[in-house]
Formats: C-alpha cells, sequence, structure tokens
C-alpha cells in the first residue's frame, strides 16, 4: 500500500520535525515503547504497587519447551511457590536439622522453619512423610503452628507460575529471578520474584469486555492523546484502507485490515482487536500477511500495538 500525501499529512510530518531531540532521535524515548507497562504489583506482604515494567518479552519453562512471550500481550502472571536461592538452602539445612541428635540444633531449626512460614511450607510438608518418626513428628508441629499464623490461601501456593494472556494460559516456571522495573519514587530497581504474589498488566477478555468493545474508528488518530491506554475495539476484517508497520502500526492505519494483517479476524469476518497506544515512534517495518500488504514508515508521531486474538 503506497502512503499518499495529503496536507495533513503534511501537517504532521511537520509537527513532528518540531518534537524535541529526545523524542526523535534514533533510539525512541522509553516511555514509547511497548515493552513499558504500567502494572500493579502485589507484593508478598499483600501490598500493591503500581510500576513501570521495562522488560520486553518473559521466559517461561513449560512441559513443552521454554518459550519467550512479550510483555504486551501478556495480561497477568500468577507467581507459584518461589524462594531465594539462599533462602532454599537455609530451608534444606534446617528440614535436615530436624534429625539432628542435639536438641539445641533441632529448636533452632524448627524456630527458623517457623519464621520462613508460607515458603518453608512446602519443604515442611514433605518432611511430615519421614521415615524417620521423630523427624515426621516435629515436622507435624511446625505445620500447626505455620497454619495458626498464615491465612490458608497463602499456603495453598501452586508450584508453578502462570502466564495469561487474551486467549491463552501458559503454566510453568519463569527463568528470570527478578523483573527490572521503573519508580517514580526509587527510581530503576529490581524486584525479585520470590517477593511476589502477582502482576496485572490489564484485564483479560470476559462477556462484559465484549459488551462494552467499541465500534471500529476506522483509524486511531483520534486516540493520540491516550498514550499507554489499552482499548477493545469490535471490527470486521477488510482489505480497503491503508496500513503502515507490522504488529506496531501508525495511529492512522485502517484498523479493519491491520486486524486482517494480524490474522485475529478474516475479511468479512467480524471479532474483537485489543490494542494499546504509544507516543511517537521512529521505524515501521511493512509486511505482507494474510493478503495484506503494508508498508514501511519512518518516524510518526503516534502508534498502536496489536495484541494476540482477543474474542471471537
Amino acid at each position: 500500500m503506497s502512503r499518499t500525501f495529503s496536507l495533513s499529512r503534511l501537517l504532521i510530518a511537520l509537527m513532528l520535525l518540531a518534537l524535541p531531540s529526545a523524542v526523535r532521535s534514533e533510539e525512541p524515548a522509553r516511555a514509547a515503547k511497548p515493552s513499558d507497562l504500567i502494572v500493579d504489583v502485589k507484593l508478598n506482604d499483600d501490598s500493591v504497587m503500581k510500576l513501570k515494567l521495562a522488560e520486553d518479552r518473559v521466559e517461561i519453562l513449560t512441559k513443552y519447551g521454554k518459550l519467550a512471550i512479550p510483555v504486551a500481550d501478556i495480561r497477568k502472571i500468577e507467581l507459584g511457590h518461589r524462594v531465594t536461592e539462599e533462602m532454599a538452602k537455609q530451608i534444606e539445612r534446617a528440614v535436615s536439622d530436624l534429625g539432628s541428635a542435639q536438641f539445641r540444633t533441632r529448636e533452632e531449626a524448627g524456630n527458623l522453619l517457623v519464621s520462613f512460614r508460607e515458603k518453608s511450607y512446602p519443604a515442611v510438608m514433605k518432611a511430615t512423610q519421614s521415615t524417620d518418626a521423630e523427624v515426621a513428628k516435629r515436622a507435624e508441629e511446625i505445620i500447626e503452628k505455620i497454619r495458626a499464623a498464615v491465612p490458608e490461601n497463602k499456603l495453598n501456593i501452586p508450584e508453578l507460575d502462570l502466564i495469561v494472556t487474551d486467549d491463552s494460559k501458559f503454566s510453568g516456571k519463569i527463568l528470570a529471578q527478578q523483573f527490572k522495573v521503573k519508580s517514580a519514587t526509587f527510581g530503576d530497581v529490581s524486584l525479585k520474584l520470590a517477593d511476589l504474589v502477582s502482576i496485572n498488566m490489564g484485564p483479560t477478555v470476559d462477556e462484559r469486555d465484549l459488551a462494552s468493545a467499541l465500534p471500529d474508528p476506522g483509524s486511531l488518530t483520534n486516540l493520540q492523546k491516550d498514550v499507554g491506554k489499552t482499548f477493545l475495539f469490535k471490527v470486521t476484517g477488510a482489505l480497503n484502507g491503508s496500513v503502515w508497520g507490522t504488529e506496531t502500526y501508525t495511529l492512522d492505519s485502517t484498523l479493519a485490515a491491520a486486524a486482517v494483517h494480524m490474522g485475529i479476524v478474516k475479511v468479512g469476518q467480524t471479532g474483537y482487536v485489543r490494542v494499546t497506544i504509544f507516543g511517537p515512534l521512529q521505524n515501521f517495518v511493512g509486511s505482507t500477511r494474510n493478503g495484506v500488504t503494508t508498508a514501511n514508515y519512518q518516524a510518526y508521531p503516534g502508534a498502536y500495538k496489536i495484541h494476540t486474538k482477543a474474542g471471537n
């Protein structure tokens, strides 16, 4: 699809040239990257923080192999049971010390396991099945103390992590030990996954979402001020219109054609498309997919990212 320059397009190009050099540099501002998402992070103490996730993808090891899932496609991450390497060693040593001949060693081990609460719970539960009757008995006593101090919902944490997208769920073990985030207060920091309960990136699709889906706007130029926001549209796939980019498109790209290009809907098929709005980007790469050919384009003052399939 060739781009036809109109007066409005020329004005947009002139406006872009007037943007600060930091925005027009070869390296786009971090705030404009699809990987920079504001997320709700729930910590082990049940507190919730709003942070900017500075990761492009999450690698998870499943029973079918390793997957790398783009962060922009993830709606939620639920962390399974996880402890730091150092704590894991302490727990293992303390469980072993439950069988010590020294009373003081057994007492210190038991107190340490109780202090670790839900973190030591799975290991202590396993110790209740020990063939050493004394170890099993001591482990059961520790379990009773942990249960008295910790809510039930924190004790029954799955072993595996769960990543939820609009149309899939992936169960396995996230390979990273920590995520890079940005905080308005503390700047660039790293969060240990062992300290997290869940990360919410955005709503998953359900019947309420579909009922509130917006009609096809044609292009998304009217949403240029809504950077960072995600919208759900009901569209019917079409070939008419112009599209620039691949997966991330210029704001003036025709949504119905871009949805066909992404394979979310076929021509004439009605479905739901979830998009996130971004600020100025420096480069859009065209391609041919599903019968739609999109064009290359350089700097443009706004873009939208199409996520994975949002509904039928």
